[in-house]
């Protein structure tokens, strides 16, 4: 039994290797060991990797019951932001000022698939790459630790299903509020 993971928070493979590692136990019947590592990552991850591990605990499990039965699972979101709270879709900066409309779209995964959402919400930095085509940059910006493939996958599709010019709004509004 490891006391730690031999990973850091901020690096991209934390959150899969820690789910990862829950899975394992609780498919080896020890969960204990389950616990443990769910306690772990819920002491030792940010608020924001604490509310994804939970829910994406959940959804595999839900994936799993659906699949048992020879199910699909509908798309699912998966969000670092508090309920209400918005963040950056890029690096996940607190309070962003701009949306970029997109046309919904879902990256296929085993079992289901990741819904988009119609938009995209970016922090000031993030607009000034994105409005200036500087995806090298963008990539820099949010980190290569946090860069892995879901991120990859996820500026792919916004850049393919892009719908319009970014939409500002004020500080401390939410343009979600009555939708």
């Amino acid at each position: 039994m490891t006391d730690r993971l031999d990973l850091h928070t901020a690096d991209a493979p934390w959150l899969r290797t820690l789910v990862d590692r829950i899975r394992a136990a609780r498919a080896d019947g020890n969960e204990e060991e389950a616990a443990r590592l769910e306690a772990y990552g819920h002491a030792e991850g940010s608020e924001a990797l604490s509310r994804m591990l939970t829910q994406i605990l959940g959804l595999l499990d839900a994936r799993d019951q659906a699949v048992a039965r020879g199910e699909e699972m509908e798309p699912f979101l998966v969000s670092a932001a508090e309920e209400g709270q918005l963040v950056c879709d890029f690096c996940t900066a607190a309070n962003p000022t701009v949306y970029y409309p997109v046309t919904e779209f879902t990256i296929q995964a085993p079992g289901g698939g990741f819904l988009s959402g119609d938009r995209f919400y970016a922090c000031p930095r993030c607009r000034e790459l994105i409005d200036a085509g500087d995806w090298k940059g963008l990539r820099t910006w949010i980190g290569p630790a946090q860069f892995g493939l879901g991120h990859r996958l996820l500026l792919m599709g916004f850049k393919q299903h892009r719908a319009g010019a970014p939409v500002e709004f004020e500080p401390g509004t939410n343009p979600e509020s009555g939708r």
